[in-house]
């Protein structure tokens, strides 16, 4: 049954019991002067004015019954709706009928007709199945299965969401602005339009002159907006569901309440017409909570299902007349029960629609039922569970697979229906700042791309659609939640596909607005730990395919560019957020990638007259220090140098090996860094060594140390420089810090500790200082007469500043400088501004002494006659692992000329054993240092092995002048 109340009727003038074979009534819709009623079985029939050709038939001007379209009858209507003067129906294959006024466009046929008579099929819409469709007055809305939202009819304020400068349209348009977004209704107005996505944002576009967007600007209302727009107002209250009069609106939350906004003129909203309020307002005088509303163009109904009510507010049917003057507004504002329990005894309430002058009830008759009575509306595609399972079940060559394929098609096509697959349960309050779940998507994605075929289809429709349509300009946060969802599925990590899904993934980052890109970002740096790494390993698997694939051509550059464009930004959120360690961005395999020694400079460092003149898009590695490996740094910084170092000593045949340059840095340094040489001074017993306030040398000397500091650092030596990481963040232009301080001189730099920790009043009387320091056997005033100023609360952070910088700056200016250089006169600066961190210079400078010895002992070789499982061989680890560290260390030097480890060196470093014909038990070990190699008889005997080992340890080193 049925219920319909008309303009100047307060009891329903008509009730429809169920029609033939049990048709029912669905849907009704009703526009200022006829009604559209859509049945059960998929027929449509009209009733009222038929001017415009609105009731889709010929030959009548009005039907006071309500009789069928013909022109439909072989369609299965799913729903209609009515504008002003002209209507639009959907049937079940999606596709979309209209007829009535035409003269705005509002019909969609490609043209601009007065009267329409009979339903025409909108052609522009051929092939996209569509959901939902809403008629305003003069304008329509469609919404499609996966989830697009077209425009069409009349544009004069802005309410098709098409920007400022577009015209009235006759044929559906996209609006553009919303691509992405999971809507999951559209609603439309007067001249204003809404969308409601799935997360409960609510978007508004169109005429604001009665308030009917609730759009504020600077607290001063909107008079419209010609783009969809996020309504604030809103975003709080839990939206589930939105209905739009002539000029004004209405929503309903989850929690059953009702808020209005807009024009009140007639008592629409729900609140007193004299009331001065803007903005949403609670609809007043609903004793319950809510399930349904809906607006005519003058009026609002509500079912109110915790009384069984159906309320009525404003200049609905029941209402005698229009009130032409404002004096009359308040006597005609109008409330009014329409249905009670009481008048539904053995009924309940289906649902309610509103029209211009009319408003219908439906019901069913099942009292015992607890369901509360929702409209369900169509919704776009989205995977769940069973859909899934289908999926993954589907026989080949079956029915069901070519299902399969299509839904596959139409979700993975789409980032609004990729998105709306994995949306996070909805909240009242705004907690999140990811609106999916990363989680439940990654799991779906593998569980989905086990399935060959399934897989192949994915992969299809990312690279032909979806990566085509992502919402790279949009502002809307939910629209933009696709990029997050990409990196969790595995076709994305799949080498194969790095050229067809991962760089396109790039480019449409890259091809970002500002706020967009914003906006990822700080989604980005809400990521947990493994979605992140997911995202960076994602863009390295690409990197390295690329590279390895790489030609001359200019989309190689352009590619590449891409690519590690994104990655930079990742990055730089990384850095601000500390998500993952530093080197997950590194590319281990660079090195063996690049020629470094062959390009550096074209690769690197952007020597444009090296590029192509065909290459509109060179790239500059060094931009993109990250993805280098402090092995790969350091081979740069050698293939990048123009002074390479050979050490030559008379008599002694000349070998390119490392050893012995090696064991020439290490003599030389331990030689002028001693503390007797007085070259340096140490602050405390075993500390760190630092330049003196006054050196017995000349500054000259202290740039010859920055000139052998710089070479050994080109030839890729480690040495035992006692520095502190203070000097590194100097040679980098960075200032050191109280940190710093602590680590050179422990003492002082705890005391000055305390004195900030310090909060004591009297702190200068406490701790009897004053600004002054005690520095390198000498008492100097930090500042003019500082020995007379107290150290207090007020300038306590000045005073440990100024202890900082005289140590690490003003006292040592003139010789640092001079070692600084020295440093850079061999060491490409540029190289190590651009690439180096600090901690990563002082590794690369003084190595470390990390022993791993079972790793020394796995990396050896073995040579002329020995094995790994020679008696010799096995009596030589043995002796060697009984060995103490400083032993250990001692026959490192004795094979390496260097006891210190490169980097990476722990994991190459190793020994080449040999047995030369010539060699007896007599004989003693010989170590060829340049390349690791160690000349061993074959001992028989433990004891000869460890007498062997011995003479190795305490054999002498360094170099000797003759005598």
């Amino acid at each position: 049954m049925y219920l319909c109340w008309v303009t100047n009727s307060r009891r329903p003038l008509r009730r429809r019991r169920t029609g033939r074979d049990g048709v029912e009534l669905q849907q009704a819709a009703s526009g200022e002067r006829h009604s559209l009623l859509l049945l059960s079985n998929g027929e449509v029939h009209s009733c009222g004015d038929n001017s415009h050709g609105q009731l889709g038939r010929r030959g009548v001007q009005s039907e006071e019954q309500p009789k069928p379209i013909h022109s439909l009858e072989t369609l299965r209507v799913d729903l209609v709706s009515c504008g002003k003067e002209h209507s639009l129906a959907v049937c079940y294959k999606g596709r979309v009928f209209a007829w009535g006024a035409g003269s705005e466009g509002q019909l969609g046929v490609g043209e601009f007709k007065e009267i329409n008579l009979t339903p025409r099929k909108i052609k522009t819409l051929t092939g996209i199945k569509i959901i939902q469709v809403s008629c305003g007055h003069y304008h329509s809305l469609a919404l499609s299965e996966d989830g697009q939202l077209f425009s069409w009819g009349s544009n004069s304020h802005g309410q098709l969401g098409l920007g400022k400068e577009s015209p009235s349209q006759a044929s559906p348009q996209r609006v553009r602005s919303l691509d992405g977004i999971p809507l999951t209704q559209v609603a439309a107005g007067g001249v204003h339009s809404f969308a409601l996505s799935l997360s409960g944002a609510s978007f508004g576009w169109g005429s604001n002159n009665a308030g009917q967007l609730a759009l504020r600007k600077n607290n001063v209302p909107v008079l419209q907006s010609s783009k969809p727009r996020s309504i604030g107002a809103l975003k709080n209250l839990g939206v589930i569901y939105i209905s739009c009069g002539y000029e004004h609106t209405a929503v309903l939350t989850q929690t059953g309440k009702v808020f209005t906004f807009g024009s009140n003129s007639y008592g629409q909203l729900g609140h007193s017409p004299t009331a001065e309020k803007e903005g949403p307002q609670l609809m007043e005088g609903i004793d319950g909570l809510v399930s349904q509303i809906d607006c005519g163009s003058y009026h609002t109904l509500a079912y109110v299902y915790t009384t069984g009510k159906v309320v009525s507010f404003g200049h609905g049917p029941s209402c005698k007349s229009r009130p032409t003057h404002p004096e009359a507004l308040t006597e005609n504002a109008d409330f009014t029960c329409l249905i009670s329990a009481d008048d539904l005894a053995d009924f309940q309430v289906k649902h309610i629609f509103a029209g211009t002058h009319a408003s219908f009830v439906t019901t069913y008759q099942d009292t015992s039922s607890t369901d509360v009575s929702r409209k369900i509306l169509p919704e776009i595609s989205r995977i769940n569970q069973s859909l899934m399972e289908k999926w993954i079940a589907a026989a080949t060559g079956s029915t069901k697979l070519e299902v399969a394929k299509s839904e596959i098609m139409t979700i993975f096509s789409s980032p609004a229906c990729l998105t709306a697959s994995f949306l996070k349960k909805r909240e009242l309050v705004e907690t999140i700042s990811i609106d999916v779940d990363l989680q439940k998507a990654r799991d779906t994605f593998e569980k989905l791309t086990k399935t060959e075929r399934i897989s192949f289809m994915i992969t299809t429709c990312l690279r032909d659609s979806l990566l085509r349509a992502l919402p790279c300009r949009s502002s809307h946060r939910e629209a933009l939640s696709v990029f997050l969802l990409l990196p969790e599925c595995p076709v994305m990590h799949d080498s194969r596909n790095w050229k067809s899904l991962v760089v396109p993934f790039a480019e449409a980052v890259c091809k970002m607005s500002d706020r967009s890109s914003r906006i990822l970002k700080q989604c980005w740096a809400s990521l947990q730990e493994s979605s992140l790494n997911k995202l960076v390993q994602m863009l390295k698997t690409a990197i390295i395919s690329q590279l390895r694939q790489w030609t001359e051509h200019s989309q190689s550059y352009c590619n590449l560019k891409a690519l590690l464009g994104v990655m930079k930004e990742v990055h730089k959120v990384n850095t601000a957020n500390c998500q993952l360690p530093e080197n997950t961005f590194n590319i281990n395999v660079l090195s063996d990638l690049l020629r470094f020694y062959a390009c550096p400079r074209r690769l690197f460092f952007g020597d444009y007259n090296l590029i192509p003149a065909e290459n509109p898009s060179p790239i500059v590695l060094s931009d993109f220090p990250f993805i280098f490996t402090l092995q790969s740094k350091i081979l740069l910084l050698r293939a990048a140098s123009h002074l390479k170092m050979l050490t030559e000593f008379i008599k002694e045949i000349c070998s390119r090996g490392h050893g012995v340059i090696s064991e020439f840095f290490y003599c030389i340094f331990e030689e002028m860094t001693k503390t007797e040489y007085g070259m340096f001074m140490y602050p405390e017993e075993g500390s760190y060594m630092w330049f003196p306030v006054s050196p017995k040398f000349e500054k000259k000397r202290y740039f010859l140390f920055g000139i052998l500091c710089g070479l050994s650092l080109n030839n890729s030596n480690v040495a035992n420089l006692p520095f502190p990481l203070a000097l590194f963040k100097k040679l980098l232009d960075q200032k050191p810090s109280l940190q710093d301080l602590k680590e050179l001189s422990p003492l002082l730099g705890k005391s000055l500790q305390e004195v900030l920790n310090n909060e004591a009043d009297d702190l200068g009387e406490e701790l009897y200082i004053n600004f002054s320091i005690h520095w390198d056997n000498k008492d100097v005033a930090l500042i003019p007469n500082g020995i007379s100023v107290p150290v207090d609360q007020t300038n306590k952070k000045e005073y440990v500043s100024a202890c900082i910088d005289y140590i690490f700056n003003t006292s040592v200016k003139a010789v640092y400088e001079e070692f600084q250089r020295g440093f850079y006169k061999v060491c490409d600066k540029e190289i190590l501004f651009k690439l180096f961190h600090p901690e990563e210079l002082m590794t690369a400078v003084v190595g470390n002494t990390d022993y791993d010895w079972k790793l020394f002992e796995e990396n050896s070789q073995y040579h002329q006659g020995y094995h790994k499982s020679h008696p010799t061989i096995l009596m030589f680890w043995k002796a060697f692992h009984k060995l103490t560290l400083e032993e250990k260390r001692k026959f490192l030097f004795f094979l390496s000329g260097n006891d210190r480890l490169r980097v990476s060196g722990k994991q190459e470093i190793g020994i080449l054993f040999r047995c030369p014909e010539t060699f007896s038990e007599t004989d003693y070990p010989r170590a060829l240092t340049c390349h690791n190699i160690l000349d061993l008889p074959k001992y028989s005997t433990m004891e000869k092995v460890e007498e062997a080992l011995q003479v190795a340890i305490n054999s002498n080193r360094g170099f000797v002048s003759k005598s």
